[in-house]
């Protein structure tokens, strides 16, 4: 399965992921998340995602996806 590098486009409504690139290895795809949060530090950090998926439309899935937060017992706390 191959890790997918995206980016999140906030103000765009329409579209809201953009893919940018896809690698078989994580150790590149954590290098491209890397550079890209570099070459661009104006922006928040998490506007460059890595997901690792079977495809890119079960990886937009993921990214898109609210998980539900989890709940905390008062002996937890």
């Amino acid at each position: 399965m191959p890790y997918f590098v995206y980016r999140f486009l906030p103000e765009n409504k329409s579209k809201p992921l953009e893919l940018v690139d896809s690698h078989d290895g994580y150790r590149e795809a954590k290098q491209h998340v890397k550079e890209l949060r570099a070459a661009y530090p104006d922006e928040d950090l998490h506007n460059f995602r890595l997901v690792f998926a079977d495809n890119e439309k079960q990886a937009r899935i993921l990214l898109t996806t609210r998980r539900e937060k989890p709940q905390i017992e008062e002996w937890e706390g």
